[in-house]
């Protein structure tokens, strides 16, 4: 089972100890920003693919894998995307815009985060699914059009549903987690192919991980020939007191329950964290530490040395299945 890390193409020239951790360290590698619209299409009719390119090429020649991240997005969506009002207007770019980029990487990204953060953060009975530019302006048929457009533009590639907050303890978790399932049965339902469902695991090291409800959320998925992945591991420390031996231990221990969760229905597709150091992680910019000291959110330090947490991930992925 392949253990990866989103990498971004910002560091690529500049800190060549960053791209050696990722091939030291990873067997998968994929790019954190550059396939998201935002960042692809600067306007309507330009596919800015070189970014993505780079990493992507460069886990091929180095024969690993890789993974697609995201064609629907709230938080990645364009102006001028956001500017459509038609709803066919808008159906017809979303297809064209994943037929365009799937044809490009056909035969060398085998999966793809087809819906990205569609569950509502705080989700009822009557809004379950995220306000959006995709959700007011086609409703929740933008859901199916994209995996259904997803299965056409790449027969072979493995369709992914990803979403957060699928792990912790707690009614709104149990409610995710049964929004996701439905979204899964509806596409079936639909007589849609999706293969994957991604728990992100952005985990805050102070919040119990629901061990049971995990393995059963990754049984019931099972059932409906669904497999769990992971896929933007990481740990947000901002109110853990202490230094980097408080911080790392807390790490440990969250992430372990996390793993514990997801491997109890069976292996996961894979392990996936959202980078690689310390160094370079979205959470000091979103959600820093109250005492000012460093977050420490991700496997390797921001001297790229492995923390216990990494040996972890380590020890999971190597167990034979």
């Amino acid at each position: 089972m392949p253990y990866g890390a989103a990498m971004q193409a910002d560091y690529l020239d500049s800190d060549p100890a960053y791209v050696k951790a990722f091939l030291d360290h990873c067997d998968l590698i994929l790019p954190m920003n550059e396939l998201k619209v935002v960042m692809l299409r600067p306007d309507r009719d330009t596919f800015h693919f070189e970014p993505a390119d780079r990493i992507v090429d460069l886990a091929v020649s180095n024969g690993l894998t890789t993974r697609g991240h995201t064609h629907i997005w709230h938080g990645g969506t364009p102006a001028w995307m956001e500017a459509i009002t038609d709803p066919a207007d808008l159906e017809r770019e979303l297809v064209r815009h994943i037929e365009t980029v799937m044809d490009h990487y056909r035969g060398r990204v085998p999966s793809w985060d087809v819906v990205n953060e569609v569950i509502a953060h705080e989700p009822t009975p009557s809004q379950p699914l995220r306000d959006s530019t995709w959700l007011r302006t086609m409703g929740p048929r933008h859901i199916p059009v994209a995996f259904k457009a997803a299965q056409n533009a790449d027969p072979k590639a493995r369709l992914v549903l990803n979403d957060y907050d699928l792990e912790f303890k707690g009614p709104r978790y149990d409610q995710r987690r049964a929004i996701a399932l439905s979204l899964v049965r509806q596409l079936q339902d639909a007589g849609i192919r999706i293969d994957g469902v991604g728990i992100q695991g952005h985990l805050y090291a102070e919040i119990p991980i629901d061990i049971e409800a995990v393995a059963a959320f990754g049984e019931d998925l099972k059932r409906l020939g669904v497999r769990l992945i992971v896929t933007e591991l990481d740990v947000i420390d901002w109110n853990i007191p202490g230094g980097p031996a408080e911080q790392d231990a807390a790490a440990y221990a969250v992430v372990r329950d996390f793993l514990d969760g997801v491997f109890a229905s069976g292996p996961p597709e894979a392990v996936v964290t959202w980078g690689i150091t310390d160094r370079y992680s979205w959470i000091p910019d979103v959600m820093p530490r109250r005492d000012g000291q460093p977050t420490r959110p991700l496997p390797l330090d921001a001297n790229f040395r492995p923390k216990s947490w990494h040996e972890l991930i380590m020890q999971r992925v190597r167990l034979p299945a």
